[in-house]
């Protein structure tokens, strides 16, 4: 019999054994609005129970937001599982892969200092897979990660071309994920209004310690790219905050094919 139970007040054993396990029963008399209430005490075994099913539903609710986070980054099937292990490492493409690796090693001091990346390559090369694999270890960590092809998230964004719900929940991903894929950046069509636009979210994330992983076909240096994004944009691409890496490989997909 347990003595350390029964010698607490009003904690008494009800005679009664439970069948599964053979435990005694015990329940406290508690006085509630006037009224004695009794609580039984659950025996060893149904206490394992209840522990098993508050861990399944915990599990259950992990599993769900989950699930609720990646089907708000919306990465695209393709990517859906890209990860580092899975990247075929061609020539040209090792400074890259090396980068990423050493990114997702510190994630979580990167994630707090809005550090983020700008892989640069031609198409083909692995770009996309490489800031995929950094967005499904954020998710993996319960960060709220976001994939976000600039030239189509632009053309959504344009007036008329989608409903004004649409349209802000295409800027509120951009500008409130923990950490944004910005894919294919300098591929849209310029003009002053996209320009405004990259600032707008490049310039708040960038203030706001928001890490943004960004892919590319044209070099920083060359001046395109500053072309593309202009002057303000550009400005915080150049910032301590981001950590410039080439990919000089060719086309993977073209060979694959050949």
């Amino acid at each position: 019999m347990d003595e350390k139970i029964l010698t607490r007040p009003n904690v008494y054993d009800t005679g009664k054994v439970c069948p599964k396990c053979g435990g005694h029963i015990y329940a406290a008399k508690i006085l509630i609005g006037g009224n004695t209430v009794e609580f039984k005490k659950p025996c060893s075994c149904r206490n394992a129970e209840i522990m098993a099913e508050d861990a399944e539903k915990r599990n259950l609710r992990k599993a769900r937001a989950e699930e609720a986070r990646r089907r708000w980054a919306e990465i695209p099937d393709m990517f859906a599982g890209a990860a580092l292990k899975g990247y075929r490492r061609m020539p040209g493409t090792e400074e890259a892969f090396e980068a990423v690796k050493g990114y997702l090693t510190n994630r979580r001091e990167n994630f707090a200092a809005g550090r983020g990346l700008i892989l640069i390559g031609a198409v083909g090369c692995g770009k996309t897979h490489l800031g995929c694999a950094i967005l499904n270890c954020a998710l993996e960590d319960g960060y709220h990660a976001a994939y976000w092809n600039v030239p189509q998230q632009l053309e959504l964004l344009m007036p008329g071309n989608a409903d004004t719900n649409r349209r802000t929940q295409i800027l509120d991903k951009a500008l409130l994920a923990d950490i944004l894929l910005m894919d294919d950046l300098g591929a849209e069509k310029s003009s002053l209004w996209t320009q405004k636009e990259l600032m707008v979210i490049l310039d708040k994330r960038y203030r706001e310690n928001r890490p943004t992983v960004i892919t590319s076909n044209l070099m920083l240096t060359d001046g395109e790219l500053r072309a593309t994004c202009g002057d303000r944009a550009f400005s915080r691409l150049s910032s301590d905050h981001f950590q410039a890496v080439a990919l000089t490989a060719s086309d993977y997909r073209r060979k694959q094919g050949e």
